[in-house]
């Protein structure tokens, strides 16, 4: 459901960005779950995964288009989780060194 919020998002960033620059810009949307990786890129749903269909198929529906692409990144490695989550000093320090560069 959260790759499927992100995906129209993203979409809708995209097309804004797109009508300033005037060219094609590829969105890559990160994600930490293999799981979900997994129902937007294969056409195999089960039992417990009916509730999500609407948002499946719109996702991987954008996939096969062409207008973006999900990969896998850690918990550990997503710079957005500075904003959205509490973490460790060494894990804080981690990302702000990625986002600033090194200290």
């Amino acid at each position: 459901m959260a790759l499927a919020m992100t995906t129209k998002h993203h979409l809708w960033l995209k097309r804004g960005t797109q009508e300033q620059v005037k060219k094609d810009i590829p969105t890559a949307l990160s994600c930490d779950s293999n799981a979900a990786i997994d129902v937007a890129y294969n056409a195999k749903l089960n039992d417990r995964s009916k509730h999500i269909d609407i948002a499946y198929h719109f996702t991987r529906e954008q996939i096969d288009q062409g207008n973006v692409s999900v990969m896998y990144v850690p918990s550990e490695e997503k710079l957005a989780d500075i904003c959205t989550k509490g973490m460790t000093r060494y894990v804080n320090d981690h990302l702000c060194s990625k986002i600033f560069g090194s200290k």
